[in-house]
């Protein structure tokens, strides 16, 4: 045998750890944890003291962040590639149904927690207070029509000389609406989300309706269109209640709708199914002190000084009241 075929001593030994930490890894991943990889990172960044953080943050953000007592530690991420299950939607019946379409809702809403949920892991892991900025996105595959992926960034901070929650708090508010939130008196508690896919399946009236030449309403479209805000609404309120908040800021609502239409075999009628798909993300918060009293505006004067600088840049002359 060749002397560059031939295996080191060590190179089983390697093969057998490299195989039971992919078999660990994927046992946390199962149970929604992290890759024992990320793990052991993590825990020689927090052991090493931080000695140089990254985050997204933007310059102002991070002065910000500073003024109120906050340090940056570095930005993690949580990240869930889903699977959604199969639901059965056409009925060929005369009169339109409308209904929820579970599967592909409870998909959505436990993609994103595990996401989240990894986020707020490795916040964990570093000691942290919380975690501002996140960016909770999703991402379709052309290669897979049932998977999607959800993740989530943020910059996880930390408040000094205090000891770290058991589960630090997320935000999606940037730097400086979290420096307005805490200067209001209020504290972010959690990222609250809320799911919700509706179907509408057309009958043999609702088509007739369709093919009509004059002004009309879809009633059935609309009531679609509520009944998902509501249901998605009323998800992300009810996880506020359990992290007894007293309300949702920075709210951002996704809406898509696609028709979908086919024909039966027996008749060849033609119907049009219309798919409505609602999201909402917002952060939840609650009140530092029950007698904190807002502070009154200053009222400023901002000028942008056109003339450029050395560098070609210009620069924001503000004058305070």
């Amino acid at each position: 045998m060749p002397f560059w075929n031939r295996s080191s001593p060590g190179d089983p030994q390697r093969l057998i750890q490299a195989q039971q930490e992919a078999e660990a890894s994927q046992r946390s991943l199962e149970s929604g944890g992290l890759p024992t990889q990320a793990i052991r990172r993590l825990q020689e960044e927090t052991a090493a003291g931080h000695p140089l953080f990254s985050s997204d943050l933007s310059t102002n953000e991070f002065l910000l962040t500073r003024n109120v007592g906050y340090i940056p530690l570095s930005q993690v991420m949580g990240s869930s590639i889903y699977q959604t299950g199969w639901q059965y939607t056409r009925s060929y019946a005369s009169y339109s149904n409308l209904y929820e379409l579970t599967a592909l809702s409870n998909a959505h809403q436990h993609a994103a927690q595990l996401a989240l949920g990894r986020l707020e892991q490795e916040a964990t892991i570093l000691k942290a207070h919380g975690v501002i900025g996140v960016r909770l996105t999703i991402r379709e595959y052309e290669w897979g029509a049932n998977m999607m992926e959800y993740t989530a960034i943020g910059t996880a901070i930390r408040l000094q000389n205090v000891s770290p929650p058991a589960h630090p708090f997320l935000s999606d508010l940037s730097g400086q609406e979290f420096w307005t939130l805490l200067q209001a008196g209020y504290y972010p508690v959690g990222l609250v989300t809320g799911y919700c896919s509706y179907a509408v399946s057309s009958g043999w009236d609702l088509n007739q309706r369709l093919r009509s030449w004059y002004n009309q309403e879809i009633g059935e479209y609309t009531q679609a269109v509520y009944d998902a805000r509501g249901l998605a609404m009323s998800r992300a309120e009810s996880m506020a209640r359990k992290l007894k908040a007293v309300g949702i800021v920075g709210v951002h609502i996704g809406y898509t709708k696609q028709m979908y239409e086919y024909e039966s075999e027996p008749t060849h009628t033609s119907y049009r199914d219309l798919y409505v798909h609602f999201s909402v993300v917002g952060t939840a918060i609650t009140a530092q002190r029950k007698d904190h009293v807002i502070p009154s505006p200053k009222p400023t004067l901002t000028f942008t000084d056109l003339r450029p600088g050395s560098r070609g840049e210009t620069r924001e002359l503000t004058i305070k009241g």
